[in-house]
């Protein structure tokens, strides 16, 4: 007796570039990587609040904008000399420099410090809960010392005053939504599932 032919199913033929459908999220990155996640969440997160802060007198809540740069380029270089439009581009680089820097610094102590000594999280929204608690504490930190001790008025040409309430109630509105922007922005960046 002769053999049956097998059934054989047609070859599928393969696309020369397989798409990527499976890979690292975010969030299990960051749980693998919780420093890269740190720098990445507090690099983003001061952009957008840097952002948000130079186009929130669009909003009607302050005349102009709440320019951190300016605020800490007259802290760290006050004899800068201004050019022709009476702008110091030196101030406003150490300035932006600097301000970077302290988002960044923010960034790692709360995704490596706070973050971890809180415990464990398993949703994103107790990561934004956690998150905007550390914002709303640097913003008033932000008032309550940071702008009253160093900016006084010889610098701004007003005395800040208690909580920095001589400013208008606009420029403590604006630090504290700054500062809710920047946490929610970190909270989003540096998210990761325990």
């Amino acid at each position: 007796s002769q053999a049956q032919p097998q059934y054989q199913e047609p070859a599928i033929q393969q696309p020369a570039v397989m798409a990527q459908t499976t890979g690292t999220h975010w969030p299990q990155f960051v749980n693998n990587n919780r420093l890269i996640g740190a720098l990445v969440a507090g690099f983003g997160a001061t952009q957008l609040a840097t952002m948000f802060g130079y186009w929130i007198y669009g909003l009607g809540i302050m005349e102009g904008p709440l320019d951190f740069a300016f605020f800490n380029g007259v802290i760290l270089t006050p004899n800068a000399t201004a050019n022709e439009a009476g702008f110091a581009v030196s101030q406003w680089f150490a300035g932006m420099g600097f301000h970077y820097f302290n988002g960044m610094v923010f960034a790692l102590a709360y995704a490596l410090v706070i973050f971890p000594w809180l415990g464990k999280t398993h949703t994103t929204s107790s990561n934004l809960a956690r998150s905007l608690g550390m914002g709303m504490f640097l913003a008033t930190a932000s008032c309550g010392w940071w702008i009253p001790a160093l900016h006084p008025e010889d610098v701004i040409g007003i005395d800040p005053g208690f909580f920095s309430i001589n400013l208008g109630w606009g420029t403590v509105l604006g630090v504290y939504l700054w500062h809710l922007v920047w946490a929610v922005a970190l909270g989003l960046f540096f998210n990761p599932q325990d």
